[in-house]
Formats: C-alpha cells, sequence, structure tokens
C-alpha cells in the first residue's frame, strides 16, 4: 500500500471540528414553507444563464479521438472528462426533428456523451424477420441522432451487448431456465459469441451517412462497451449456472472437464487433488424430522407483521408419514420471511455432513437451504443450496463441509415463494460423499460444476473452477477486445463490462474501467420489475457517510482511466436531488474520468411535464437545476483532485487467492484489503495492479469520526449532528450545500449559506459561477435551491423508509417547493442584482438585495422558482 503524503495530523484536528466555519444560526427565521407551485424545466434551451452549450467543444471529436494516457481520458487538446447521460430502448431512435431538438436540450445541459443503451433489445432489428440484421431504417434514425450529437459537441458512447435475447428465430430453441438476456452464457457459448460479432462487425463498420465516417473511424464515437452487466464469474455467483438447460449445461461441463483433464490427466490424480472423501453416515443431528406431536416446539416457523402462512401437519402426508404443510400467502417485509428452521446443534470446521429431506410444491420453483449460524451475524456454515422444487415428491441430498466451528447452529428452509409446499422426513447427519462420486469421470466428461447454490465441493475444488472461470472469461473479454481493434480496426476506446460482474486483472486488459452503482435501487419483493409490487427507501445518502460513493472509489484500478457510466438516486426518493452533486464533487475529487446519469430516458416520450419512473431525468426538475453546478465541478475542474493518494497492490495472485476462496469478484475491492471505505471522503484512493514499491500498512479511521474534511480543504461531509447530515463543497466557482442545515449557517470562505425550515428539513442549494472569476467579481453566478417535488396527484405511500406510488405515478405537472434561504456575498450590495427565473431560465422577477458592504439576498417560495441569477457589476 502506498501512502503518499502523510494525514495523520489531518485526522486528529478534524475530530470533533464543524466545516467551513458552520455555526448555529441567529436571528430571525427565514421564511416558512409555501405551498407546492408547478414548475418544470422548458425543453427548448434559450439564451439565458442557464444553458452552457458553449462550454462543449463543437463537433465532439474536433480535437482527435478519446484515448487513455497515463490513467486518463485524453484528446489532442489535452484532459478531458465526461459528464454523461444514457439514453434507453426507443429513446436510441427518435425522429430527426426529435434528434435535432434532443441533441440540443442535453448540450444545454453541459452533457457531452451519451451512452447508447438496450437498442439491442428490439428496436434496432426493427422489421428484420430475427434479432441478427439490423433494420436500415433504425440504423438511419441512429445515425442521424449520432450526427447531431456530434455536432452539439456531444460525444456517443455505443454498448454492443445489452439486452438482446436468443430464441428459435435465431436458432436457439432451448431458452427456457437462461439467466435474462443470455448472460453469462454468452461468454462461452459459440454462436452467441459469433453472433456478437457479426453485430458489431454490421454496425461498426457501417458508414454514418450523415458523417461520412465508418463508426470504426469516428472520433466522435468516445467507446464501445462490449457486454453490460454480463459476466460469466457474475452469473455462476448468483446461481445461474446450478441449473442450465441443455445444452448449455452440456457446453459448460464439457469445457470444465477439458480444463480438469489438461490440469490433472487422469481421475486418480483429480481425486487426490480435491481431497475427494467418502465417510459413512453418522447418528442423527435434528429432532423431532417428522414434525409430530407439537413440532413447532422444535422447528421455527419464523414471521412477520406482514407475511401470511398456513401451516399444518399432514398425518399421512408422505408414505405414510407425517408430512408439513405450508401454504404461503404473501411474503413478509423481506424476500426470505416466511422461513422454518431448526437450531441448536454444533459442526465442526472440516466435517462432511448430508442434510436429507423429501418436499414437492404446488407448481415448479427454487427455494433456498442453508445451514448457517443461529446467532448474529447469521452467517453460512458451508451450505447455501438453491433447490428447485416439483409437483411430485423428490428426495433432496445435499452433502457439505462445515468451513468453520460453530455451537449454535441451524438448518433453513426459505424463499418460499406464495403458494403450497409439503416437506418429510427431514434428516441431517455427519458424513456423505463430497468430490468426485460414482459414474463421474473426465473420460466420459460427467464431472459436475461446482455448484454456486448446492451441495458444497471440497476447497480445492472451488479453487479449480474459480481458476477455470477466469480463464474462460479471459478468453472471452480478451478475444472480443483482439476482434474490435484487430480484425475491425476500431480506433475508439473499448471497455469489457463493469467492475465487480468481472475480474480486475481481466477488466483491466482493455482500455478503461467502468462501474455502476445507485443509492437506493428500487426493491421489488415478488417478481422482477412488477409495476406495482415495489418500493424505494427514501433514505439520505448525506447521513450515511460513504455509501455508494465509496463502494465506487474503491473499485478505481490505478494507471486506467475510470467511468461510472450508470448512477442515480431514483425516484421516488424524497431526496433524490442530492445524487448528482454529490457524486459530481467526489468524481472530481477521485480525479475519475466520466459520470453518465442513469438514464436521461427510456422513450420517446422526451418531454413530459412529470417524473415517468424510477430513473428517468428528463424531467426531473430539483435534479436538473443543479446541473450546471454539476457540470463546473466535475467537467470544468472547478473541484480540485486530491492532493494524497493511498494505492493498495491488486497482484494477480491476489486476486486469484481471494477468488479461490469466495468465488464472487464483488470482493475484488480496495476497502477488502485493507483500505478503509471512508479514507475515500480524505483521499484518492485505487487499487494497483502490483504491489506498491513503498508499501505500508493502511491508515486507520475512527469509528467515531462524524466529520470528513477532504485533503484538497473544498470538501466536507458532517454527521456530527444525528440525523443531519449534511454535504458542503467550498471551491472557487462552485458553492453546495446539500442535507438537513438544522438551523446551522454555513460560510464558505465569506459565502454565508442559511437554508430555513423546508417541508423535510432537508435541501440542496448550489451557487455556481457561470461567467466571471469568483464570487466576488464581476460576472454572473447561478443559484439553484430545491427541497420536495412529487408529480400532481400521485399516489405516494410511505411506511418506516420505503416509499412507492404503485402505478400511480400521477399526473403533470410536477410540483415543487420552494426553498427559503437566505445568501450573503462578501461584495457591496449596491453591485449586486438578483433575478428569479422562470422554467426557461430568463429573468422573471427582480429579488431585492439588502446589506451593506455584504450583499444579503433572501429567496424563498414566494418567487415560485428553483433558480436565481446573481449578476455582480
Amino acid at each position: 500500500m502506498r501512502r503518499n503524503v502523510a494525514f495523520d495530523c489531518i485526522l486528529i484536528l478534524l475530530l470533533g471540528l464543524l466545516c467551513f466555519g458552520a455555526t448555529p444560526s441567529r436571528g430571525e427565521e427565514t421564511a416558512t414553507p409555501g405551498k407546492l407551485f408547478p414548475f418544470v424545466l422548458s425543453y427548448e434551451p434559450t439564451d439565458s444563464i442557464t444553458n452552457i452549450s458553449e462550454w462543449l467543444d463543437r463537433p465532439a471529436g474536433k480535437h482527435g479521438f478519446i484515448r487513455a494516457e497515463n490513467g486518463h481520458f485524453v484528446t489532442d487538446a489535452g484532459r478531458i472528462r465526461l459528464w454523461a447521460t444514457n439514453l434507453c430502448f426507443e429513446a436510441c431512435f427518435p425522429t430527426k426533428e426529435e434528434a435535432e431538438r434532443l441533441a440540443r436540450r442535453l448540450a444545454s445541459l453541459g452533457i457531452n456523451c451519451v451512452r447508447m443503451h438496450h437498442m439491442d433489445n428490439r428496436h434496432i432489428w426493427g422489421k428484420s424477420p430475427n434479432k441478427l440484421t439490423i433494420d436500415p431504417e433504425m440504423l438511419d434514425k441512429l445515425d442521424y441522432l449520432i450526427y447531431q450529437l456530434k455536432l452539439h459537441g456531444i460525444y456517443t458512447n455505443l454498448n454492443l451487448h445489452v439486452s438482446r435475447e436468443f430464441g428459435p428465430a435465431e436458432g436457439f430453441p432451448a431458452v427456457e431456465g437462461l439467466p435474462n438476456y443470455d448472460k453469462g452464457i454468452d461468454n462461452f457459448e459459440p454462436r452467441m459469441i459469433e453472433y456478437q460479432k457479426k453485430y458489431a462487425r454490421d454496425l461498426l463498420t457501417h458508414v454514418n451517412p450523415y458523417t461520412g465516417t465508418a463508426y470504426i473511424n469516428e472520433p466522435a464515437i468516445a467507446m464501445v462497451e462490449i457486454n453490460n452487466e454480463n459476466a460469466a464469474f457474475d452469473e455462476y455467483r448468483k446461481g445461474a449456472f446450478d441449473h442450465l438447460p441443455e445444452p448449455y449445461a452440456s457446453q459448460l461441463r464439457k469445457l470444465w472437464n477439458a480444463w480438469l483433464k489438461k490440469k490433472y490427466g487422469s481421475d486418480d490424480a483429480l481425486r487426490k487433488a480435491w481431497n475427494a472423501q467418502r465417510q459413512p453416515l453418522g447418528e442423527e443431528i435434528l429432532k423431532n424430522r417428522d414434525f409430530s406431536g407439537q413440532w413447532e416446539k422444535v422447528w421455527n416457523l419464523q414471521r412477520d407483521n406482514l407475511s401470511e402462512v398456513v401451516a399444518e401437519v399432514i398425518p399421512n402426508g408422505f408414505q405414510g408419514k407425517p408430512a408439513l404443510r405450508l401454504r404461503v400467502i404473501r411474503n413478509g417485509q423481506e424476500t426470505w420471511i416466511p422461513q422454518l428452521s431448526q437450531g441448536g446443534f454444533s459442526v465442526q470446521k472440516g466435517q462432511v455432513y448430508t442434510l436429507r429431506f423429501w418436499l414437492k410444491a404446488d407448481k415448479p420453483g427454487r427455494i433456498d437451504v442453508n445451514c448457517m449460524m443461529n446467532h448474529d451475524p447469521w452467517q453460512r456454515l458451508g451450505l447455501s443450496a438453491d433447490v428447485q422444487t416439483s409437483a411430485e415428491w423428490k428426495e433432496y441430498r445435499l452433502s457439505f463441509v462445515a468451513d468453520r466451528d460453530d455451537p449454535n447452529a441451524r438448518i433453513t428452509f426459505s424463499q418460499l415463494r406464495p403458494g403450497t409446499y409439503e416437506l418429510a422426513d427431514v434428516s441431517l447427519r455427519p458424513g456423505g460423499v463430497i468430490g468426485l462420486e460414482e459414474g463421474q469421470s473426465l473420460a466420459d466428461q460427467t464431472v459436475p460444476i461446482v455448484p454456486a447454490r448446492g451441495p458444497q465441493m471440497t476447497a480445492a475444488a472451488r479453487a479449480d473452477f474459480a481458476d477455470f472461470l477466469w480463464e474462460l472469461e479471459r478468453d472471452y473479454w480478451w478475444g472480443m477486445y483482439r476482434f474490435l481493434k484487430e480484425e475491425l480496426k476500431l480506433k475508439p476506446l473499448v471497455a469489457g463490462t463493469q467492475l465487480s460482474y468481472s475480474p480486475v486483472h481481466i477488466q483491466a486488459g482493455l482500455d478503461y474501467i467502468d462501474s455502476h452503482a445507485y443509492w437506493q435501487h428500487p426493491v421489488f419483493p415478488g417478481r422482477p420489475w412488477d409495476p406495482e409490487n415495489w418500493y424505494v427507501r427514501s433514505l439520505a445518502l448525506v447521513n450515511q457517510p460513504g455509501g455508494t460513493l465509496s463502494g465506487l472509489a474503491s473499485r478505481r484500478v490505478e494507471g486506467l482511466p475510470f467511468t461510472v457510466s450508470e448512477y442515480n438516486h431514483p425516484a421516488p426518493n424524497e431526496y433524490a436531488a442530492e445524487g448528482f452533486p454529490m457524486i459530481a464533487a467526489f468524481g472530481a475529487f477521485q480525479d475519475w474520468d466520466g459520470i453518465f446519469s442513469f438514464t436521461y430516458s427510456h422513450s420517446r416520450d422526451y418531454e413530459p411535464r412529470k417524473i415517468t419512473g424510477f430513473f428517468d431525468i428528463k424531467s426531473e426538475v430539483t435534479k436538473l437545476v443543479h446541473m450546471p453546478a454539476c457540470v463546473a465541478m466535475f467537467y470544468r475542474g472547478d473541484v480540485q483532485p486530491a492532493t494524497q493518494a493511498v494505492v493498495v497492490g491488486m497482484t494477480r495472485e491476489k486476486e486469484q487467492s481471494i477468488l479461490r476462496e469466495t468465488l464472487n469478484p464483488w470482493a475484488l475491492t480496495a476497502d477488502r484489503l485493507g483500505i478503509p471505505a471512508n479514507l475515500s471522503l480524505l483521499h484518492r484512493v485505487a487499487m494497483a495492479l502490483k504491489e506498491p514499491s513503498d508499501s505500508v500498512p493502511p491508515p486507520t479511521l475512527s469509528a467515531e469520526q462524524k466529520v470528513f474534511l477532504s485533503d484538497t480543504q473544498q470538501i466536507c461531509w458532517d454527521v456530527s449532528q444525528p440525523g443531519a447530515g449534511v454535504f458542503l463543497v467550498n471551491s472557487p466557482k462552485t458553492k453546495l450545500v446539500t442535507g438537513f442545515p438544522a438551523g446551522r449557517t454555513f460560510n464558505l470562505n465569506g459565502i454565508q449559506i442559511q437554508i430555513g425550515e423546508t417541508e423535510l428539513g432537508w435541501a440542496t442549494v448550489s451557487l455556481t459561477v457561470i461567467k466571471g472569476d469568483g464570487f466576488d467579481r464581476p460576472g454572473r453566478i447561478l443559484l439553484a435551491a430545491t427541497g420536495k417535488a412529487q408529480n400532481t396527484g400521485w399516489d405516494f405511500r410511505k411506511e418506516g423508509d420505503r416509499v412507492t406510488v404503485g402505478r400511480r405515478w400521477g399526473d403533470e405537472p410536477i410540483l415543487c417547493e420552494g426553498v427559503p434561504a437566505r445568501i450573503v456575498l462578501p461584495v457591496s450590495s449596491s453591485r449586486v442584482k438578483v433575478y428569479a427565473l422562470d422554467e426557461a431560465g430568463r429573468r422573471r422577477d427582480a429579488v431585492t438585495v439588502s446589506g451593506g458592504d455584504q450583499a444579503v439576498v433572501e429567496i424563498g417560495p414566494q418567487f415560485r422558482t428553483l433558480w436565481y441569477e446573481i449578476e455582480i457589476q
């Protein structure tokens, strides 16, 4: 680990301090909250302070291709960062008029790159009979959009595979049971890989008639992404490979057996290396195996106030013996409730155990069966199985090796979806078969894959499977990269997939590193993406230092550009406006290279006057009014990069050691290697592909630390007041306060910000010098202040911190809260004029400026706006 400059003294000085001179407020309260008012930003840019399109270089690519040098994106003009967004599905295929308006709007927001996402789902195929031939009409729409974006200074990120699924029309009849979008399978299935190459060739070598250039030679194409959130390692981790249909199960097994054959040569050598064991079964461990009598004194059926389950014992339910019938009507607050368990027994590390039971259900499905701690922290003890249910009685035998000693373990049956289940003759005994079973041989390629969620193999077998998956992925990603770069001669940069889905050293073999994160992503307790049954946790990131941002920082790889191509705080989180300003400041401090909001639009409804879903930001006014501040902090560089770096080594040997133990690429992060997660709030952090030569022990952070001041002194994250966190940015040309002001006044180098009472006790306020050299010099400043926002008449329901609107997102227009605030500027009031701006960013009403040597500006709900222009003469 490398620490460039000592910083221990900073940590000591920070303890107990408030940042940037924050003090309790004095004097009269500012205005009380008013009623919500309609406010929807105009979709036609005007020549106003809010239009920052002139910050972009036009056309995109005028300075040559974006390339990777010294760990960053550069062009012939020097360093470049991407403040970007996504378009999804049919949004990638507008009409010509829509493309022109869309490009103007995006440029006015300062967006300089668009990621074309999910365009391979169905829309690009148009009228084609299958998903193998691009529809020329749809391609023409994409071409014109990319042309318009280029003219307006906006680069394009082309995603090759996101959500195309192969089926009978493409020659893949057996698709039932495959992962969504063929994820993981298309890393090794030969025909799928060839069709990926065909699509890449058809798309990238095609000449855009509006630019006259093929995409392989187009400098306005910033990068190409091979496969979104799609890696064999990650799909395996989730159990997707445990129950593959044919022929895919056989394809994977044959690849695995060929790998083992090459390494070991024979069954005997394999059996010896894997420490294969066959132990006689010992004494029974469980009590009341047949649920007779007062079974609930031994077995625990865990419920909560939301779950509904009816339990009864059927006297002759199974082969003349009792069986427990569970009729699950509704799951609980967590999907694993209701849960049936029996605990109170011990397990010994290294001992083989066999769990056997009979089970049937009213319909095919899956449930989870585990051996785990019967106490906090409730960790697994060697068995974590995903078993398939059947409408007929079926016997299950799960042998596993306990991975630690534990005096109080339990067996659990969970993830019982609504339906009826019958369970009988449950047994747990020491002993069983681990490793190769009778009839399994390399000669006939019948050695099964090591299941992710099932009977656990030996540690040696798991280590081998980790190495096998690593090589399988390496061959896929590096093979696709060579195809693009060497065969197609693609000049733009190329990434594989997002880090943590795939190992570090594999993705580092391409041009840059990418990652994704969401703060409080929607949760679907029932079926995935059910538009009625979902919730979002309405929590403020500002109260949880680091959060998603520290997690992203821990995936940075030293020496390679780093982007976050998806990020959002999804609606209807009440605090969502904090998200983009926080990641813009944090990303600039960490010296990242690109941040993409997810998403601008999922459809061709580009100009709604209401919030249309979880992710689309096109109309989310409380996010958009702070966009100039975000662009200034990240793209313009108002927030300085960290002065100090803490780097930890992630060598190939260390990576494979972690994977052999965990089979989980999500464990390959800097915070798992000793760097405290919140250290990224103080310094830049990264992983190096080799051990730093000046490695030192990682610094420590006190668990009691509540104030985090960046080493540049420009960012402060303060949670010293419980439940009232604030995130502050104090740069020469951008100021930001987001969080719970709790009566404090924030002094940011002479700019005082005091936020009054709001409906949530929370607000986001940004001040950005749009033209000029500072807050005390002649120029124009954009002030944005946001609080609560909602659609008209949406069905907003809140239970604890969980919020939902179900299907009822409401009507237009968006209704917003006017935030009361008092701003003091270090210039004479005679030099200052302030205007409330309308929805198009034009001056509407004059705002009174008071004070003498220091100008005092008071804004509030009476102005019925979210942004203001401050002119200093």
